[in-house]
């Protein structure tokens, strides 16, 4: 076996390369039926050739035998070629040699039996069967090119034999012919050795091509699932879960499905969680209510991470009130129940939001719509519950829509005013300061609340926009204002976590030549809870510029009271929600009196809002409240009212 070996190796059997062994395999299998086809029918022509020259036992005995050895050769290969070969590398290689050999084989007992036929012909036979035979075995060689060695075994094998007998002859005709044969045998296995190179590389490319196609299109494979999969849950993303709802969506306005309901669960408390032990810690959270989720539902229903602390649930089929209300009320215990957070007990919370598709106009955008409002409904007013959409729901998704519109387009020079509320000192029994307060006027809709527009500014990202026209106004109307006044004025979150807008908050401010000591920018708690890093640095800023920084709506926002002792503050507002229950509720005092401590503690100055009554007022400065704020003072007040009250309170100052 190793002198086969070596020998088909050199001239293009590559046993260690099975892909282009297999290659040949196949097409000399393929083509091997025209080898013997070739031939049969040239030993079939070369005994009738010479039938009246040569012996019965040379033109028909011999060709007989030949046939049936070509007859059984073809009969094998015939049986061979539907064999799966595929994984057998040692048979192809095998099978490769054996064909090899009996290419050679054919070949000489081919050859043999010509010379026998020149030897008892005459000339004019002698010539036809040189011709026949050159011809047949070109034509044989030529069907097993993609095997170049079987290919150069057959004609060197049959025409050397050839071109010796004739060379030998000694007739200068016959000589010449085997001249012209051996150069064209010898041409012809050159040919055929550098056309076995290129098929081989030709498959080789090929193999490789198909290698890159295969490799690319795992890539691809990979890239679709990377792109519709979460890559820290494993769970769908927000696109995958957009693509499902559109599909059922389609569905359903086919009358293919009888309904579909799309939900959104928002993690309570994980903001905290994740700014105290950490992201990776935040990560391992997110997983494990992914996997409370996938595991509290059946087939039917779909779970996505949309981001952040965000999980959508698409459940599919016709859902009541009570079934949805029912399945958020599972989805909200299974997120209560503590998660083990490397040995420490975390406790979170869920509010969900559901919406249903009730009509075959409602598109997938805008099931998600609803589903988003109603979740934000739950999160305002109860946190960690569910929240269905329902008609109230859409007239007043309909009415921001209105808002949205309205407020894109407004003019905030012409449409937007100010009124301004005192901040007053009960130390002093003076007002030391007044709060801006934005109303808008719209030319279509009338009087607007600030409640509804600056979340309707905020939702269209034009709040930094909003901010800068109303603090020009504001930085205005306070330079009539007495020196010994300050001015309050609200940044949204926005405005506070983006470089663009503090520096021109920065901008404003400088070229109004209002001095900065005098302005107090009022900053939102859950602004500052939301980004605190790009909050520190933004307020930061604004301190190396001079002005004061006070935290609005305190105590709302679960701040972590060492958030607060970093922050550049200078004051505290203390929530109105603190001081409704002062007269009637004595833990209300306590938790109001601890609030003000604290802020005494933290040497920041603590305003209380809300103070509407004497009682309340009364209360306050015993606990050692110092400014209080509300319609105990005063309502807000226009410009020019806000000007006269206080110069109405000074003159009855000085006068008592």
């Amino acid at each position: 076996m190793y002198p086969l070996t070596f020998f088909s190796s050199l001239f293009g059997i590559e046993k260690d390369n099975h892909e282009l062994c297999l290659t040949q395999y196949k097409s000399v299998t393929a083509h091997a039926p025209l080898v013997y086809m070739s031939l049969m029918l040239a030993v079939i022509g070369l005994a009738y050739v010479n039938m009246n020259n040569a012996s019965a036992a040379v033109t028909i005995v011999m060709p007989l035998l030949l046939v049936l050895v070509d007859l059984i050769a073809f009969h094998s290969f015939m049986i061979q070629r539907d064999l799966n070969l595929s994984s057998y590398r040692s048979s192809v290689v095998r099978r490769l040699h054996v064909t090899v050999w009996s290419a050679l084989a054919l070949g000489v007992i081919h050859g043999g039996w010509v010379i026998i036929l020149l030897a008892q012909g005459d000339a004019a036979t002698q010539n036809l069967t040189v011709i026949i035979f050159s011809l047949s075995s070109l034509g044989a060689a030529i069907c097993l090119l993609q095997l170049p060695v079987a290919a150069i075994a057959l004609s060197v094998s049959a025409m050397s034999p050839l071109s010796l007998f004739l060379w030998f002859s000694g007739e200068p005709g016959h000589q010449i012919s085997a001249l012209a044969i051996a150069i064209s045998t010898a041409v012809g296995a050159f040919a055929i050795n550098r056309y076995g190179k290129d098929y081989s590389r030709m498959v080789m490319k090929q193999r490789e091509v198909g290698a890159k196609k295969s490799e690319a299109e795992q890539i691809s494979r990979l890239n679709r699932i990377m792109a519709h999969q979460d890559s820290l849950t494993g769970l769908a993303n927000r696109r995958a879960f957009l693509s499902n709802i559109n599909a059922q969506v389609a569905d359903a306005q086919k009358g293919l499905m009888d309904g579909l309901s799309v939900g959104i669960l928002d993690l309570d408390g994980f903001k905290l969680v994740n700014d105290v032990y950490g992201h990776p810690a935040g990560d391992r959270l997110l997983k494990s209510a992914g996997r409370r989720l996938t595991d509290l539902f059946y087939s039917r229903v779909f779970v996505a991470r949309l981001g952040g602390d965000e999980f959508g649930i698409a459940v599919s089929g016709k859902r009541s009130q009570e079934e949805l209300r029912a399945l958020g009320e599972r989805i909200c215990s299974a997120m209560r129940v503590p998660f083990d957070l490397d040995g420490r007990s975390v406790h979170l919370g869920g509010s969900v939001g559901f919406a249903r598709w009730t009509e075959v106009g409602d598109t997938a955008e805008i099931l998600f719509e609803r589903a988003d409002y109603a979740l934000y409904h739950t999160k305002e007013s109860s946190r960690g519950a569910v929240t269905i959409f329902n008609d109230q729901h859409a007239a007043r998704l309909r009415e921001i829509t209105v808002v949205d519109r309205q407020l894109h387009d407004a003019d905030f020079d012409k449409e937007m005013s100010l009124m301004f509320q005192p901040i007053v000192s009960l130390g002093q029994q003076k007002t030391v300061g007044l709060e801006v307060l934005a109303r808008w006027n719209s030319p279509a809709l009338g009087i607007v609340t600030p409640d509804v527009f600056i979340c309707s500014a905020e939702r269209l990202g034009i709040i930094n926009r909003l901010t800068a026209s109303l603090l020009e106004k504001a930085l205005r109307d306070a330079e009539t204002w007495p020196d010994d006044l300050f001015m309050s004025f609200n940044l949204s979150m926005q405005d506070i976590t983006s470089t663009a807008a503090v520096l021109k908050l920065v901008s404003i401010i400088n070229s109004s030549g209002f001095d900065p000591k005098r302005i107090t920018l009022e900053v939102p708690e859950t602004a500052v809870m939301n980004n605190y890093e790009r909050a520190l640095d933004s307020l930061t800023l604004l301190k190396n510029l001079g002005v004061n920084i006070a935290l609005d709506d305190f105590g709302t926002g679960y701040s972590s009271l060492a958030y607060v002792r970093t922050l550049p503050l200078d004051k505290l507002k203390l929530d109105r929600s603190f001081v409704v229950d002062l007269v009637r509720d004595a833990a209300a005092r306590a938790v109001a009196g601890s609030m003000i401590e604290m802020c005494r503690s933290l040497n920041v100055d603590c305003i209380v809002e809300g103070v509407e009554t004497g009682e309340q007022v009364r209360i306050l400065n015993k606990l050692g409240c110092e400014i209080i704020q509300g319609y105990y003072c005063s309502r807000p007040l226009s410009a020019h009212d806000a000007r006269a009250f206080v110069r109405s309170e000074r003159q009855k100052k000085q006068a008592g």
